[in-house]
């Protein structure tokens, strides 16, 4: 095992930057490359993630009982949102709601962590809230296997309950992806014992390939060489560093740059 990863703590966004690219991986979390465009293209790129990151904060004042601090007439696309989210999810008297809700649970010797937008406990079920503010719309077909799912409703059956010291069943976690620009309803997904015992067994592959990869060409001891998936080459931005090549600024995965 690389020894850059004695101490590491895995993440839906570095696990799932290892499923996209292996040499993708070891670009970000074992040599620490960052690495940002800053043309003018790239700027509004970048501009993007930060209205994703100003409405996550707007959606954390807003279910910690902060005033807001915008108004209609400044700022209009997120009084919009506001708005839709107040409609969609309104705090009600009894629940309990966890906004930016951080964990971290050790499965099998590994550190796994995880970020919530929002926990709401609702008696003895957790909802998982998610918010999407990119500006193409949510291919939901394949929303229940992304690698974010996966580890946020395994970590929400692991710890909460302990925390809470509440007993709740896997069937009473769910877990909700919402895009206030294109949609006033949300994704739901459901969750059972079986996709419980299956996103556990998910995890530890990855994390499996994850420690034993050929990070250094010096390394004697592993299982798995370092390939580099060239059919995610357009979507990386580790493509000009690998290829010589200009990134699809429209396909960047979001996935990958969310904290």
């Amino acid at each position: 095992m690389n020894s850059c990863l004695k101490n590491f703590r895995y993440s839906q966004n570095s696990i799932n930057t290892y499923k996209s690219c292996p040499l993708k991986f070891k670009y970000k979390y074992i040599d620490r490359i960052n690495w940002k465009y800053d043309d003018i293209e790239h700027r509004e790129y970048y501009e993007s993630l930060k209205t994703g990151t100003d409405f996550h904060l707007l959606c954390e004042r807003y279910f910690s009982n902060i005033p807001l601090g915008i108004n209609s007439s400044t700022n209009t696309d997120f009084q919009r949102w506001m708005d839709k989210v107040k409609k969609l999810v309104p705090i009600k008297e009894g629940y309990l709601y966890l906004p930016e809700y951080e964990v971290m649970f050790n499965l099998d010797g590994n550190i796994i962590q995880a970020k919530y937008d929002l926990i709401i406990i609702k008696d003895n079920k957790i909802e998982i809230w998610d918010w999407k503010t990119e500006n193409k719309k949510f291919n939901y077909k394949n929303v229940e296997s992304r690698i974010q799912t996966i580890v946020y409703m395994l970590l929400a059956k692991e710890v909460i309950p302990n925390l809470l010291d509440k007993d709740i069943d896997t069937q009473n976690i769910s877990m909700k992806y919402y895009q206030p620009e294109f949609d006033d309803n949300c994704v739901s997904i459901s969750y059972n014992n079986e996709k419980h015992k299956q996103n556990k067994n998910k995890v530890l592959s990855y994390i499996d390939y994850i420690k034993n990869t050929n990070y250094n060409k010096e390394d004697k001891e592993y299982k798995y060489e370092l390939v580099k998936n060239k059919k995610h080459c357009k979507y990386c931005e580790f493509n000009k560093l690998c290829n010589n090549e200009e990134v699809d600024r429209s396909v960047f995965e979001e996935d990958i740059y969310e904290c």
